[in-house]
């Protein structure tokens, strides 16, 4: 059975049966199959593993007419929120880890920038010969296409983190046996070798460039401590 089909049965099972929420069970049935779809599975091995329509609407069915006591729910109500404080205050910091790890890529682009273009802004660049600066320049600018590629990874993993959240909310709340997702975001397969490609290439290159920027500083310096001839840490 392919999805669209999958869909369109369960669709008319959860409405034959008078289940309320029916689009939204659709729906969460849909991501589940993008999100297999994602990791190389086909559409029949996914309708395969998740079962009959009938069954599932079956299920809805039973939750919906067993219910749940008005306190019981209020209580569940009140546990919930408590638990998404917490969630929301873990969700905060890996979003505010996501703007260092933004911020550290637009810094080490822009100090690249400085380097190779030989600007010095308010004089927050030491002196140093422009061979040397042009390599560590560039060791700098590929060092912040590897933030960005990590910025790209933090901001996608807090996104799922959110959204996985709000499913298991959903989830519990309504009593509903909705699918699984996974934790870890979903990339096509273009911009899952795109980004390792990124990786890959901003971690070798930076560390070529960085080892032969500090070599040479060395050479023309004429000595391993290259920032004491040039004066670096002297007011």
């Amino acid at each position: 059975m392919t999805k669209n089909e999958y869909l369109a049965k369960l669709a008319g099972e959860l409405k034959k049966s008078g289940v309320s929420d029916a689009d939204d069970i659709v729906s969460e049935y849909e991501q589940h199959f993008a999100f297999k779809l994602a990791d190389g599975f086909t559409e029949e091995e996914i309708a395969a593993k998740l079962g009959a329509p009938e069954a599932i609407a079956a299920q809805f069915e039973s939750l919906g007419s067993r219910g749940s006591s008005g306190g019981g729910k209020a209580g569940l109500k009140i546990l919930m929120g408590f638990c998404a404080v917490f969630e929301a205050m873990f969700y905060l910091l890996c979003l505010a880890w996501s703007l260092v790890v933004a911020a550290s890529a637009v810094a080490f682009a822009a100090l690249g920038v400085c380097l190779v273009g030989r600007l010095n802004i308010a004089g927050l660049i030491p002196s140093m010969p422009y061979a040397s600066a042009l390599i560590l320049g560039a060791a700098s600018l590929a060092l912040s296409v590897f933030f960005a590629a990590g910025t790209y990874y933090f901001f996608a993993y807090t996104r799922q983190f959110v959204k996985v959240s709000v499913h298991w909310h959903r989830h519990v709340l309504s009593g509903g046996r909705y699918p699984s997702i996974p934790w870890n975001p979903q990339f096509s397969p273009r911009a899952r070798r795109t980004l390792r490609v990124a990786v890959h290439w901003s971690v070798t290159v930076f560390g070529a460039l960085f080892v032969l920027g500090m070599a040479l500083s060395m050479i023309l310096a004429g000595s391993l401590p290259f920032w004491h001839v040039w004066g670096w840490f002297v007011r």
